[in-house]
Formats: structure tokens, sequence, C-alpha cells
């Protein structure tokens, strides 16, 4: 594999695993909602953390498809991939 498709993969990877840990405490959350009100003022940036990670895999997943098989796109995926990190960066970067 190439150096850059190695890269994506681990991005893919990490992207998936944070999306699956994300949604697990979603649920959690949606379980336990009724028993504890203060976590009703987390649950907002829960799901925006979840969305952006699920983004990030998919577009991710389709920029490494896109590597792997030397499709035309795949630089337009890998631009994207790019992008959508770089939104996480900034959404989680402090004031």
């Amino acid at each position: 594999m190439r150096p850059l498709a190695v890269l994506n993969a681990i991005v893919f990877g990490s992207a998936a695993a944070i999306s699956f840990g994300l949604l697990g405490v979603v649920v959690i959350f949606l379980v336990l909602k009724g028993s504890n009100p203060a976590m009703s003022s987390e649950f907002p940036a829960l799901l925006r953390g979840s969305a952006a990670f699920l983004v990030l895999a998919a577009v991710s997943g389709a920029s490494l498809l896109g590597l792997l098989k030397s499709l035309r796109w795949r630089w337009i995926a890998q631009l994207a991939m790019w992008a959508v990190i770089a939104g996480i960066a900034y959404m989680y970067w402090p004031e």
C-alpha cells in the first residue's frame, strides 16, 4: 500500500472507532435521560460530535476506496477528507 493510503486507512479506522464509541454514549444518554436531567445539556454537543465523526468516517472510507482502486475522483475525495478533518479541528479548537 502507498503511504497516503496507509495514512487514509488510519484516519478511516480512527474515525469509525470514535463514531462507534460516541454512538454508544448516545444510546446510554437516551436510556438514562429521564433519570438524570443534567445530561440533557450535554446531549446537543454529543450529537454534533457523533455526526462530525460519522461524516469523517464516510468521507475517509470513500477516499480510501478511491485511492486503493485508483479511481478518477480519488483526489477530490482526498481533499474532502482533509476539509472534514480541518472542520472537526476548528469545531474542537479552544476559543
